[in-house]
């Protein structure tokens, strides 16, 4: 598979699991915050309990990092050599690097 291939894929599949992760993060903070009381993991929103949220976001925070931490490892040499990009002399190689 070309490295462009598994560059894009990485790519969607960190935004495919950065949208319920951020979505279920903003539901916890603003509607199901934990409050320690009687009987707050079983409050709902959308007819889903809120441990059911955690669980959710919990697991597609996990994928998320670690398509990140691959899409970093993919990219190394760029962030290697980056400050090429900022000298005047490396703008050649800054442009090969992308």
């Amino acid at each position: 598979m070309k490295r462009i291939t598994i560059n894009a894929l990485v790519d969607i599949g960190c935004l495919i699991t950065f949208i319920p992760s951020l979505i279920s993060g903003l539901v916890l903070y603003f509607v199901l915050p934990s409050g320690g009381g009687p009987g707050s993991g079983w409050t709902t929103y959308l007819g889903i309990a809120r441990n059911q949220w955690v669980t959710m976001h919990n697991n597609s925070s996990l994928i998320f990092a670690a398509l990140l931490i691959i899409h970093l490892v993919l990219h190394w040499m760029f962030f290697r050599n980056i400050r090429k990009c900022f000298v005047s002399k490396g703008k050649e190689e800054c442009e090969n690097l992308q």
